[in-house]
């Protein structure tokens, strides 16, 4: 262990950083940036010290933002653009955020904690692809036509579709994986030809407020991308409760979204909800163990367990459990962690400290109940919110580290008998968004896939997103799927178009 290797040397990183962090807190409005009158500190999960500051915006923010994206819906410059202009600007922002990829991995590993390795490549360069992907839909949206056989001696008609942007889009990103969540929703929104209004998580909006610099020089109009930061009480409720929002789009926990949700069915918006997930992973008999357990392993502990489809649940077959709770106490000890900036860490710290003490409340609480708690190796307690990675062994089904959802680097294990309980148990839970599945034999896992009760399946994989497939999940981790074709349908209205064409 080094000694530096739970802090930043801020000394040491990129001028253009350094001007991120010591920006004035101002909000993206209508084109151009306004002074913040109040702010929140930005925290620096490594070290628990303030290295920067935001705008704490509320409703008169929220309102300017949305009146603005409105106007922008007809303006000449946006609504009349066309597919083929918003195609070149999503081209355009996909350059930039890659001219400028390593200076946002730096400020969104300050920002959230996350491994320089897990900010550049997954999240910022991925967000790029997500980018990339929906660049090529604004040309391919397109409606129907058909016959219409009308009343008789009416005439003749014909009938067609039109696919319309369904309005102002309100965006809500959790603080997870903040540039590419944002992504998911600005980038189906933009490609549908929707204005949007973005509200990053209080904890992580430098890399948003980035974001629209980046719009700004892709020559995005005033009005179509506008990012307004603060709490979700205050500009979180003020933008979904907005009547000028036409569609929310959140990710994040299961109790905001509910109410997120009740408030869009009252004013009858739609809207697409990413929440919670307590996701199983199933490892059977004839499973590589050399892959599944480093694999599982990887599926919590990426991202300090922050991760929605996170599979916090393992499921071993009785005639491999041993054998992988064995690898599993092996693997713990190679998992490094330490401040994100620093050469070769695995597993950064947790977003917060209010974060950090609910995951060590859970485990707590396990070993006050008699199960048995591994630990990776210790972290440091003086300053940051680390947390060592966990396994816990001997809880039941019904217990609370089993059925809730904890959002940190802690994985439970189970035994099970064949494939009748694996699956029962995997479903037992008020969860479902995803579902991860070792086997080598193919007639099980299509059997075993069809049978989750979840919004996705990977299979002998520690899983990953793509653009082109849809997210999303079932029960309480929400409805509607960001990504794919989904994800812009979720952005379109249809109007139909009856026209007389002859006696």
């Amino acid at each position: 262990m080094t000694a530096n290797l739970f802090k930043h040397d801020l000394s040491t990183i990129d001028p253009a950083v350094r001007a991120v962090l010591a920006r004035k807190p101002a909000f993206y409005i209508d084109g151009q940036w306004t002074p913040a009158a109040k702010s929140l500190p930005v925290i620096d999960p490594s070290s628990g010290e303030t290295v920067a500051a935001i705008g704490a915006g509320g409703g008169d923010e929220v309102d300017a933002a949305v009146k603005a994206a409105k106007q922008a819906l007809s303006s000449p410059e946006w609504g009349k653009l066309g597919p083929v202009g918003r195609e070149r600007l999503l081209h355009r922002l996909v350059a930039l955020i890659e001219e400028n990829a390593a200076v946002l991995a730096q400020v969104e590993t300050i920002d959230n904690g996350m491994p320089s390795w897990f900010a550049f490549g997954p999240t910022i360069l991925g967000a790029a692809d997500v980018y990339r992907y929906y660049a090529g839909w604004p040309s391919k949206l397109a409606g129907e036509t058909m016959p219409v056989e009308g009343p008789p001696g009416a005439g003749v008609f014909t009938g067609f579709t039109r696919r319309e942007p369904v309005g102002v889009v309100a965006a809500i990103i959790p603080w997870n994986v903040p540039f590419m969540m944002a992504a998911w929703k600005l980038a189906p929104a933009l490609a549908a030809g929707c204005t949007v209004v973005l509200k990053p998580a209080e904890d992580t909006s430098l890399t948003a407020l980035m974001l629209a610099d980046l719009a700004q020089q892709a020559g995005f109009p005033k009005g179509v991308i506008n990012v307004v930061t603060g709490r979700g009480a205050e500009a979180g409720e003020a933008l979904v409760s907005h009547p000028d929002v036409a569609k929310i789009s959140f990710t994040g926990s299961t109790v905001t979204g509910r109410r997120i949700g009740e408030i869009a069915g009252r004013n009858l918006k739609k809207h697409t909800l990413e929440l919670g997930g307590k996701s199983p992973t199933l490892v059977f008999d004839d499973a590589d163990l050399d892959a599944a357990v480093p694999g599982a392993a990887n599926s919590i502990f990426v991202n300090s367990g922050q991760i929605c489809v996170a599979g916090s649940r393992l499921y071993v077959q009785a005639g491999v459990y041993d054998a992988v709770v064995k690898r599993l106490g092996e693997h713990l000890a190679s998992v490094r962690v330490g401040a994100g900036l620093v050469p070769d860490v695995f597993m950064g710290p947790l977003v917060n400290a209010a974060q950090k003490q609910r995951v060590e409340n859970y485990l707590d609480a396990a070993a006050k109940a008699g199960f048995q708690v591994l630990r990776g190796p210790p972290v440091s307690a003086e300053a940051g919110y680390f947390v060592s990675p966990a396994v816990v062994i001997g809880a039941g089904q019904q217990d609370a580290i089993t059925q809730e959802e904890v959002f940190g680097p802690v994985l439970s294990v189970y035994r099970f008998a064949d494939e009748a309980e694996a699956i029962a148990l995997a479903n037992d839970s008020a969860y479902g968004l995803a579902a991860t599945i070792w086997s080598q034999d193919v007639g099980r896992v299509m059997r075993v896939s069809a049978a989750l009760e979840c919004g996705k399946v990977i299979v002998n994989n520690s899983g990953f997103p793509y653009a082109g497939l849809p997210e999303g999940g079932v029960k309480g981790s929400g409805h509607g799927r960001d990504l794919g074709r989904e994800g812009v349908e979720a952005c379109l209205r249809t109007k139909t178009v009856m026209m007389r064409i002859s006696d």
